[in-house]
């Protein structure tokens, strides 16, 4: 036997051996080290959850351990000793429980069909479950969103909450609720203030729904916690995060066009890239990666979007009533169109965190948003904005009673013109926010939950109405000292009380006091809360001086304004019990010192005041129906009425607008359904303006009435999912192509019937699925 045999020979042998050896090795791992597993299934399909969040927390040292399911619903249970265990999962309801180490346990979650165990901090600034918020709160979850196929946050908190309504205003849009127009409705994203407003609006395009893990609602005024403008609601957007390792999903959603302006468009036609801005598709694009890897945590998401232009024409004409004159006027119709302006945008959110040890945690987060809105006028130039926000954050839990918060939050928005053809801009507008503040609680005696901070807002505004069309910067500053004291009397009494005391620059002090008193008892919850809300004069009504170009009249501001309070007083009932949830809440708002803008000599100065008193009386009311474990029903109704001095109007809003939704959902392993009809009623409302009009022969200056008719829309749409990872949704906006037959503000700026078609791709469970 040669030598190359002999080699040949003892190689073979010493891989058999290696492999006998390894294989040896393999099986004794298998045997000795055997992997310990929490799986975590649907209670009624005993189906796997995947994404549930469990905490363990070892009883000995009270460090706490966090681990996310995988597709199968699993994950490993490496704890060293006795620890309790939190399983939770947005829908469903929560599991406490005690477990050992290597002990492999299956638990079964309950669908939480009222979102009840939703743990929300919009209320009171810290976790509480929505059950035990002593201010009566209303959330939409991502998967509500997702499952009816809105892409704009404004479509469905319009849809889903009552006496919320939005209308097209000219160059964007405007929010009312509860019969308060958007000057006292408070905006937030993850707790922040939103800079940038136009008509006291902020730019709703910049609120992005792909990025919401759940939007909270509270209504009623919420100064002693939020300062300046949260007089009649807070709307606090909180965004997406994950605890997965690896995550990312991609998305689209297309729409149909509402109206082609220039069909057969061809790059040689005059005004070409004018003419294509206006027929942009109607898309809208998501995408987002992330990391959980050990200390670090990082998030990217970029999201773009488009519409296009369409024109609304009256099909009726104005019927004016000079109730004072007996006299109705009918007017012309008006044969100009109502332009509603195209858009194209962008918005980059990058967000990094480290966590150097259990107790201590610190985020930091940077946003771009760039919007460019299109016109229908000859001139090549258009409305640009852009946005810049950073945020960082430092987050110290030293044990399960105290946390202690210190964050500085910056934003910057500005508005341009920019010049089609030179493609260039030219800036007009920037406003800004610094806002840092430490915000800490500290729990005693298990009783007592205390929650306080200082925190210092500056403010500052360039714009060309301050000084003779030229460009200039106004500044206020703010500074805030509050305290609340959350105290938990006994399982069926919780009490709140805090007091917030703000010293501005342009007025002074002011304080905000607030009450809040819950008594639960099964099935029945009551709550009754008052609550003092103030706005300070915005820089625009403190220091405006601009003569509009080409009209007759003037704009100033009125450096003596003082800030315009409220009282506010509801209590609400609710009733939760098996398969429904309704509650009732009645309220009562009083204002004084309303700011608003007056018309003085001969109508040549239009000036901000304060003016006389006001009250709104309003009532909501909630149901959710669940008759079965598939098919839901939800309603919603909202009333306000209006008692004003003096002919003053607070809001334009409908005195009735409701909701109604009726939905079936199916699911079986690898496959669900999500099937739902949604409308919403505006109810008739009466506005007030004024005009001239011959009377006697004479040409008279006076009030008028219009009645606007009560209408609906409806929404139907489909949400297949497969396998977890791969959602397709179908739908019709406007199924029955309801048009205004007048277009003012005063009503919807519906195109009429809309076709949506969605896809979303989510890597989390392909990254993950091991």
């Amino acid at each position: 036997m040669n030598f190359y045999a002999l080699l040949a020979i003892n190689f073979t042998h010493k891989l058999i051996s290696l492999l006998v050896l390894t294989s040896g090795l393999l099986f004794s791992v298998g045997v000795f080290s055997q992997e310990y597993t929490i799986t975590v299934n649907n209670a009624n399909t005993e189906l796997a959850i995947p994404d549930a969040i469990i905490k363990f927390t070892e009883i000995a040292t009270q460090k706490s351990h966090f681990k996310v399911t995988n597709s199968q619903g699993e994950a490993p249970n490496n704890i060293k000793g006795l620890s309790s265990i939190h399983i939770s999962y947005t829908g469903y309801k929560s599991v406490v429980d005690t477990i050992y180490s290597k002990t492999s346990k299956t638990y079964f979650l309950e669908k939480d069909i009222f979102l009840l165990d939703q743990v929300v901090v919009t209320s009171t600034r810290t976790k509480k479950a929505l059950k035990n918020a002593p201010v009566l709160t209303q959330i939409i979850t991502s998967k509500q969103m997702e499952a009816r196929g809105f892409q704009n946050i404004t479509d469905v908190l319009t849809t889903d909450i009552p006496g919320i309504e939005i209308q097209q205003h000219g160059y964007g849009a405007n929010i009312s609720a509860q019969g308060l127009e958007p000057e006292n409705i408070l905006i937030l994203i993850d707790g922040e203030r939103m800079a940038g407003e136009t008509r006291s609006n902020i730019d709703y395009s910049r609120l992005n729904s792909q990025e919401v893990e759940r939007i909270e609602i509270v209504k009623g005024a919420a100064s002693a916690l939020y300062g300046s403008q949260a007089m009649g609601a807070v709307i606090n957007i909180i965004t997406k995060k994950s605890k997965q390792k690896v995550y990312g999903s991609m998305s689209t959603q297309y729409t149909s066009l509402f109206e082609k302006n220039y069909p057969n468009l061809t790059s040689d036609n005059d005004n070409y890239s004018f003419k294509k801005n206006l027929d942009k598709a109607n898309l809208t694009q998501n995408y987002t990666f992330g990391l959980n890897l050990g200390k670090w945590q990082s998030k990217t998401n970029y999201t773009q979007k488009a519409k296009d232009a369409y024109q609304l024409f009256d099909t009726d004409s104005i019927k004016q009533n000079f109730e004072a004159f007996d006299k109705v006027v009918y007017k012309p119709r008006n044969l100009e169109p109502t332009n509603i302006l195209g858009i194209k945008d962008f918005t980059i959110n990058q967000s990094i965190g480290f966590t150097p040890s259990k107790q201590f945690q610190i985020d930091a987060k940077a946003s771009f948003y760039q919007h460019h809105q299109f016109d229908f006028f000859f001139d090549n130039i258009h409305d640009m904005y852009s946005d810049f926000s950073y945020s960082l954050k430092a987050t110290y839990k030293p044990n399960q009673d105290s946390n202690y918060t210190l964050s500085w939050h910056d934003d910057t928005y500005k508005k341009f013109d920019y010049f089609e053809k030179l493609s260039e801009n030219q800036i007009n507008y920037s406003h800004r926010y610094i806002n840092p503040k430490l915000i800490g609680s500290y729990q005693i005696f298990k009783k007592h939950l205390f929650t306080g901070g200082v925190e210092y807002l500056s403010e500052s505004l360039l714009s060309d109405h301050f000084s003779g069309n030229e460009l200039d910067t106004k500044n206020v500053s703010n500074g805030v000292i509050f305290l609340q004291d959350d105290i938990k009397i006994s399982d069926k009494w919780n009490t709140i009380v805090g007091l917030r005391t703000d010293y501005h620059t342009s007025f002074g002090e002011h304080y905000s006091p607030k009450l809040s008193v819950m008594y639960k008892r099964y099935p029945f919850t009551i709550r009754s809360n008052f609550a003092s809300g103030y706005r300070s004069p915005s820089l625009k009504e403190l220091y405006t001086d601009w003569a509009i170009e080409g009209l007759w009249f003037i704009i100033k501001g009125n450096e003596l304004l003082k800030p315009e309070t409220n009282q506010y007083v509801a209590t609400s009932f609710e009733y939760s019990k098996s398969k429904i949830n309704t509650s009732v809440n009645v309220y009562y708002n009083a204002f004084k010192d309303k700011i608003e803008g007056i018309w003085l000599e001969n109508q040549t100065i239009y000036q901000y005041q304060n003016t006389d008193n006001a009250t709104l009386v309003g009532v909501d009311y909630l149901i959710h129906y669940q008759p079965l474990n598939a098919l839901y029903i939800k309603g919603a109704y909202s009333y306000v009425y209006e008692s004003r001095d003096e002919g003053i109007r607070i809001a334009n809003n409908s005195p009735h607008t409701g909701s109604l939704q009726v939905g079936y959902a199916f699911q079986r392993k690898n496959y669900s359904l999500n099937a739902s009809i949604t409308g919403k009623y505006i109810g008739g409302k009466d506005f007030y303006d004024i005009d001239t009009f011959n009377y006697q022969g004479e040409q008279i200056e006076a009030t008028y009435k219009v009645h606007y008719d009560a209408y609906d829309m409806w929404r139907l749409s489909l949400q297949q999912e497969f396998k977890n990872y791969l959602s397709i949704t179908l739908g019709v906006d406007n199924l029955f192509d309801y048009t205004p037959k007048i277009i003012t503000f005063n009503t919807s700026t519906t195109p009429g019937r809309s076709y949506f078609v969605g896809i979303k791709l989510d890597f989390e469970q392909l990254f993950n699925n091991n």
